[in-house]
């Protein structure tokens, strides 16, 4: 029998709260990202985390692509986490074909982004960046080589949308459109 004590029924009435869980910060969040552009000090330091992303490359290599002065790396507490190459080629959009001659886009190279920092948005800032370097340069394009493979299907965006990898999606989330070309699918985007 109950008694009719307002904390008997103020037990009745309340419910069980859902217990509200704190959120993780991660070391994004803690750690300042900066962007700057690579420079030859920094070529052996780019090659190793390219190496470690699973990239082929030689020294000799990336010093030649960061002696153009269209690179750019992340680095975490002056750590670099994150290389991104870039360089101007010449892209004729009507045939999709790269030729010889003046350059009028910037190619970008894809990104090598330490494992522990995937994920954190590193990605973007290196591709935003280096699109700003090609707007001030006075390039037409920003582009990119997404895939050396030709999906059968007519809507590459459609097909990228659905399977593309990370740089891709944050292309197609920037705004580039995808194109199949004898090279593989271009990613570009027209300043």
């Amino acid at each position: 029998m109950k008694s009719g004590f307002k904390s008997e029924l103020l037990e009745a009435e309340t419910k069980p709260k859902a217990v509200k869980m704190k959120k993780f910060r991660s070391p994004i969040d803690i750690e300042e990202v900066e962007i700057k552009k690579l420079e030859e000090s920094d070529v052996e330091e780019a090659t190793n985390v390219m190496r470690k992303c699973m990239f082929t490359v030689t020294e000799g290599e990336i010093s030649k692509i960061v002696e153009k002065g269209l690179s750019y790396g992340a680095f975490v507490d002056r750590i670099l986490v994150g290389v991104a190459l870039s360089w101007g080629v010449k892209f004729n959009l009507e045939t999709r074909e790269f030729e010889e001659g003046e350059e009028n886009s910037l190619f970008l190279e894809d990104d090598a982004i330490l494992l522990a920092y995937e994920g954190k948005g590193i990605r973007e800032l290196l591709i935003e960046k280096r699109e700003e370097e090609g707007a001030e340069k006075g390039f037409g394009y920003a582009l990119a080589i997404t895939s050396q493979f030709n999906p059968d299907e007519e809507h590459v965006g459609k097909v990228i949308e659905q399977r593309g990898n990370k740089t891709e999606k944050v292309l197609l989330r920037r705004g580039y459109k995808f194109v199949k070309t004898k090279n593989g699918v271009v990613a570009y985007k027209v300043y």
